[in-house]
């Protein structure tokens, strides 16, 4: 039996002017499945994950989110829907603690007045995944790049996302820090589907259970990794 789509994408497309960023995409995204999408600089990722996550509005094709249209929806409500993201710089209160970052995020529209009330509980339960439990009281200003990183993916998580968009949550790590980052990736998945941005290939591929690649804002390749990265016009853009 084939997996549910979580998320699903026909035509999409995006140009900004006379510009094609993103040209007539057809996707699905499983449920149960870590999904990893790939492709060189300019490749129209980003403003993908932008149209998926209702930063911007799309110029044609229609999104579907759970099996429920959500082309004309905003950002938060696609957030009430179940959809979270993070972004390629994280968006963090440095001069706040952890604890105050968290409350800022249960400060949310996306949580009932019963749930922010229950914050505390999904609070501890990200730090405990993230490895940042014991640092709660501590200024973000003094935790590392990937700390701060691993932080930001706490925080989309006070709400439960269904889906989680991660956009290069490597990106600035070293060697280390995306290792431990990878490993608390693959512990979220137990429970929310991930669908991820990544350029580290050594790190993601080993992760992804599906990958697409993106290349001048049309989709040339999707399919298993080990099937997909012996794709020749892959191996071309890659210099693999």
């Amino acid at each position: 039996m084939a997996e549910a789509a979580l998320l699903e994408v026909r035509g999409l497309a995006k140009s900004f002017g006379a510009v094609e960023v993103i040209r007539g995409i057809d996707a699905a995204f499983e449920e149960g499945k870590r999904h990893l999408i790939i492709g060189p600089n300019g490749a129209g990722k980003t403003t993908f994950f932008n149209l998926l996550g209702g930063q911007i509005p799309s110029s044609s094709g229609r999104i579907q989110l759970f099996g429920r249209d959500v082309t004309d929806l905003s950002v938060s409500q696609r957030a009430l829907l179940g959809l979270g993201r993070t972004f390629q710089i994280a968006s963090l209160f440095p001069h706040l603690s952890i604890a105050d970052n968290l409350l800022i995020a249960a400060d949310s529209p996306v949580l009932t007045h019963a749930e922010a009330g229950d914050f505390r509980e999904r609070a501890e339960e990200a730090l405990d995944l993230c490895g940042l439990k014991a640092r709660r009281n501590e200024h973000v200003a003094s935790l590392s790049y990937g700390e701060q990183r691993r932080l930001e993916i706490v925080m989309s998580l006070v709400t439960r996302p269904r889906l989680l968009l991660l956009d290069e949550p490597m990106a600035g790590l070293t060697r280390d820090e995306r290792k431990t980052l990878a490993q608390r990736i693959l512990d979220l998945s137990a429970s929310t589907g991930i669908v991820m941005i990544e350029h580290d290939l050594e790190i993601a591929l080993p992760m992804a259970e599906k990958l697409t690649v993106l290349h001048l804002g049309q989709i040339v390749a999707s399919g298993p990794p080990e099937e997909v990265i012996q794709n020749p016009f892959v191996r071309q853009i890659y210099l693999l």
